[in-house]
């Protein structure tokens, strides 16, 4: 068509991603129009305040009160790359533990400097404005191709960066912190519209998007609606009218799996966790357990047992969990321990006494934990890891999460374990037979206990008892702890002037034979106390600390959506005091390459958990009673009781926990 002498075209379109309708276009416009027609143009006439929200849209507060208004463009920046915490401050240190937040664009396709305004009650309206701006550059990329001898910013990424200016503001208004892997996407079904009157040029210098806000909703699926205007150097050239965009759940593997074949960490230098979730080209060399309606139990859907879409671990079972519910996860990589599952006997979903799951996992030639321990065998708190994951997974296989219309936590209760071998790096593998020998519930709260034998290459390596509850969330509101007394109590702040820094590698602990493990797997940050002479046995008492950092990398490992300390590691704390304590008691001395055990092989260990290390706590406090020592025909040792502190919360105690300094490297099998 023609109007006034400027053609028109006009166009409808939709476009289909693998047969799937993913965009309509209707009442599409375009022109041509001379240079000075474009340089006359008048941009986008509205105003706000002309056009007011109904009252059909939810308006709800904020989930975390933000104490900035404003955003520079290092904050911005550490945003796009993965930080929230850096970007926003108190208030989303949680987000540090993250495995994937939810992410605005990055690199070339970030479209935002900075944000100089963000009030959730601002705007004509009361109900929210942000105001983001973005310098332009005659080298910026999109020139290049749109259009040769012609160049314009595309509009679409003016709606882009529009739609970058709403995902920030939700993520501002804390929707991001307790979403782990969710993703931003437009609301489909919802039509909205655009209108562009002005353009950007190599000649143009700043582009500002402002958000007005219609309405929001805080979830299950946090929606935010808004009109959304867009200037260059101060002319109004884009409006979307009635633009929506939302939070949705997503799963870190579904993007990761097709990356990269599958990886190991091999050292303590952080190995990117997308690398860690790569599947491409894996093949399963074993038979593995196939389920009655032919779902495999391999390596792929251990994986999404920790990271992926429920349904892709377990099958059509846990096709609820597929949404905005949360379901028990294995361990992720780093700290995931199995390769595959061999056979399982017992109906899925029966949560039966009786069931039996056979597990492997295959030892790596090389691995983190292996370079860590300066024993270079595997250390106690991964031995536990190999031990306890299978249990997890078979009560998740029994169904028992699925009883409960609330989402449950699963966390380790109690265990005895005996361990009578080693691993090293000459194992091949290590096969797990988990039995569920007891369940009991009372309301939301399930009780389950299993019995476990370990083997490595066929040769015994451990075993144990267990029992693991399912909780709902509100269940650790109020983290109770173990029952102590209040002399117990009083000894966390004993006065001591031996204090030891072992964040500086003192060469004495971290240097030489034996010493302490290095920096990923040490869990102690310094020693505040040692009493030769004291404790309940006259033996020794120690005691040490650890800072809780949100961002450690065991958070991100253990578990997704739900960070919390391994209880393994808080063991391996006590062990590493235990070592130190040999260490400082020079129990080393005149043996002939001397290295720690992983643990006092023969003896019966127990431990008791009645509370949680997240995030949110700041430290760890480890008291621990030397109550047996001596030497044996292969070398000194020394048994230990210890409790372990979330803050001032006793939330760990371990009884009968030995080391043993011994001569030589460990065995290869």
């Amino acid at each position: 068509a023609e109007a006034g002498g400027v053609r028109l075209a006009f166009f409808h379109y939709d476009c289909y991603v693998d047969g799937e309708l993913r965009l309509s276009v209707r009442e599409g416009q375009a022109g041509f129009f001379t240079p000075a027609e474009l340089a006359a143009g008048g941009g986008v006439r509205w105003d706000p305040a002309e056009h007011p929200p109904g009252d059909d849209l939810p308006f709800d507060p904020p989930a975390v009160r933000c104490e900035r208004t404003s955003f520079g463009t290092d904050r911005v920046r550490a945003l796009a790359q993965g930080s929230p915490a850096e970007c926003f401050g108190p208030g989303w240190e949680a987000t540090a533990a993250h495995v994937r937040t939810p992410l605005l664009d990055g690199e070339r396709l970030r479209l935002l400097d900075e944000v100089t305004v963000f009030d959730p009650v601002g705007g004509p309206w009361g109900r929210g404005y942000l105001r983001a701006e973005t310098a332009v550059s005659p080298d910026d990329w999109f020139f290049t191709g749109h259009f040769k001898n012609d160049p314009c910013m595309p509009g679409t990424l003016m709606l882009q960066g529009g739609l970058q200016a709403m995902a920030f503001y939700l993520t501002a208004s804390g929707h991001t912190v307790d979403r782990d892997g969710w993703r931003f996407e437009p609301v489909d079904t919802q039509p909205s519209r655009a209108k562009c009157r002005g353009q950007a040029t190599p000649e143009s210098r700043r582009i500002v998007y402002e958000v007005f806000v219609r309405g929001v909703s805080a979830g299950p699926v946090p929606t935010l609606h808004a009109d959304v205007l867009g200037s260059v150097d101060g002319r109004k050239a884009f409006l979307g009218r009635g633009m929506a965009l939302r939070l949705v759940p997503d799963w870190p593997l579904s993007q990761w799996r097709v990356l990269g074949p599958p990886a190991v960490q091999e050292d303590g230098a952080p190995v990117p966790l997308p690398r860690l979730g790569g599947l491409s080209g894996h093949r399963e060399e074993k038979a593995v357990a196939v389920a009655a309606d032919g779902f495999r139990f391999d390596y792929a859907s251990l994986l999404a047992c920790a990271w992926g879409r429920p349904s892709e671990a377990f099958g059509t079972m846990y096709e609820p969990f597929d949404g905005t519910r949360r379901v028990a996860r294995l361990p992720g990589p780093p700290y995931h321990f199995m390769s595959r599952i061999v056979s399982v006997d017992g109906v899925q979903g029966g949560m039966r006494e009786g069931s039996v799951v056979v597990a492997e996992y295959d030892v790596p030639e090389r691995a983190w934990y292996f370079e860590q321990n300066p024993s270079r065998c595997m250390p106690l708190a991964v031995l536990m890891e190999v031990a306890l994951q299978p249990c997890g997974w078979l009560a998740s296989y029994a169904g028992s999460a699925t009883t409960s219309e609330q989402d449950l936590l699963f966390r380790n209760l109690d265990g005895v374990k005996t361990v009578t071998g080693e691993v090293t790096a000459g194992t091949r593998a290590i096969r797990t037979r988990a039995e569920l020998t007891r369940v009991s519930r009372s309301g939301d709260m399930i009780i389950e206990s299993f019995r476990v034998v370990c083997t490595a290459d066929g040769v015994p390596l451990a075993e144990l008892t267990t029992v693991f509850g399912y909780f709902p969330r509100s269940a650790f509101d109020d983290q109770q702890g173990l029952p102590v007394p209040a002399e117990e109590r009083a000894r966390l702040d004993e006065p001591c002037d031996r204090v030891v820094d072992l964040t500086a590698r003192p060469a004495r602990y971290c240097a030489g034979e034996p010493r302490l493990p290095g920096r990923m797997l040490l869990m102690l940050d310094r020693v505040t106390g040692s009493w030769p002479e004291g404790g309940s046995a006259g033996l020794g008492r120690l005691r040490s600390e650890k800072d809780v950092r949100p961002d450690a990398w065991f958070f991100r490992a253990h578990f997704f959506q739900d960070p919390v300390q391994p209880g393994s590691l808080g063991v391996e704390a006590m062990c590493q005091l235990l070592q130190y304590h040999l260490i400082e008691g020079g129990a080393a001395d005149g043996i002939v390459h001397p290295r720690f055990d992983p643990v006092l092989p023969g003896r019966e260990t127990v431990w008791t958990y009645r509370g949680q290390i997240t995030p949110a706590n700041r430290l760890i406090r480890v008291d621990m009673d030397i109550v047996e020592s001596g030497t044996d025909a292969r070398g000194p040792y020394a048994v230990a009781d210890a409790t372990l502190w979330g803050d001032d919360t006793c939330i760990y105690r371990v009884r009968g926990l030995g080391m043993r300094v011994v001569s030589g490297p460990p065995p290869v099998r």
